[in-house]
């Protein structure tokens, strides 16, 4: 929990409002069922976008979310 602080400390992060948020188990459960439901959707890597079940994945595909979203599809 310490480098977790440090690092969000470091990129600016309000660690008063975090530090409650790591000890809360709610907010620990959320994290875990947020995680399983993008598992279960084929989620992987960053910046990942599913735009009506239609995945989109890394930032070179930007360009083709703006168009599915311009068009409502390809």
């Amino acid at each position: 929990v310490k480098t977790i602080i440090q690092i969000a400390r470091e990129g600016g992060v309000d660690i008063e409002l975090l530090e409650p948020s790591i000890a809360n188990p709610g907010a620990k459960q959320r994290l875990k069922d947020v995680n399983d439901d993008v598992i279960a959707k084929g989620v992987f890597g960053s910046p990942f976008i599913l735009v009506d079940d239609e995945p989109f994945w890394d930032h070179d595909r930007l360009e083709h979310v703006d168009h599915w979203l311009q068009t409502g599809g390809w």
